[in-house]
């Protein structure tokens, strides 16, 4: 499959797949048992925000285009075997996270920066899943470096990165993006060690002073103490 129509095709299927689940959610509402808060979301501010997440998702597909077909040559198109796709998914997704940590976290600490550009995600107490991408443009594209450093720590490794490991980390990063925006009770992410659970970020938008400031891994909320346990549920 050719690169940029692969990394486009995955790109835009994530997020159609967000926006079907989200206009699920509007219309039939979340089943009590699987339910985090009680927050109700309304189709007029889902119409108010659909405006920045079209031009976050054009932008983001646009930019991809762009930069897949001036870096075909770094990529390995090949058949490789499972180690490298796996050890170059946990290594870009580690270095993902804790530049995603950071950023996160600094903007939440500096008041300029969170007045300024992430007050716009979290007025999404509540979240959908869309809403993953509906932030400051600036704020996602920042936090782009984190992937970016980790696929290029990757090919200073082995000299390409394998597309799979790439294609890997795109859906499990974006898929769990929407899954922790859902509202909906983690069911499975228990089972997984230092796995980033919904109610783990769902606490955080809806008390965004309290931490928890990883997404994918916990890793580095553990690390510097930032944790708040999702057991602690949203008044």
């Amino acid at each position: 499959m050719d690169l940029t129509v692969g990394t486009l095709g995955i790109y835009l299927a994530i997020n159609v797949v967000g926006l079907a689940w989200t206009l699920i959610i509007l219309t039939w509402g979340l089943p009590d048992g699987v339910r985090i808060q009680d927050r109700p979301h309304t189709w007029s501010t889902f119409r108010q925000r659909l405006p920045l997440w079209l031009f976050n998702v054009t932008t983001l597909l646009v930019l991809t285009y762009t930069a897949m077909e001036r870096l075909d040559d770094a990529f390995d198109m090949g058949e490789v075997g499972w180690v490298p796709v796996l050890l170059g998914l946990v290594i870009v997704l580690l270095v993902d996270d804790l530049i995603f940590y950071v950023w996160h976290r600094l903007l939440h600490d500096n008041k300029w920066l969170y007045n300024k550009i992430h007050r716009i995600h979290h007025k999404a107490f509540s979240p959908l899943p869309h809403e993953y991408l509906y932030v400051h443009p600036l704020e996602w594209l920042v936090g782009a470096v984190g992937p970016v450093l980790g696929l290029g720590l990757v090919y200073l490794i082995w000299g390409s990165v394998p597309v799979w490991a790439f294609w890997s980390y795109i859906l499990v990063r974006n898929i769990h993006e929407l899954d922790i925006h859902s509202g909906i009770r983690s069911l499975v992410g228990h089972h997984i060690p230092l796995f980033g659970l919904t109610e783990h970020h769902d606490l955080h938008h809806s008390k965004p002073t309290m931490g928890n400031f990883s997404s994918t891994l916990l890793i580095w909320d553990v690390v510097f103490g930032t944790m708040w346990r999702p057991e602690a549920r949203p008044d």
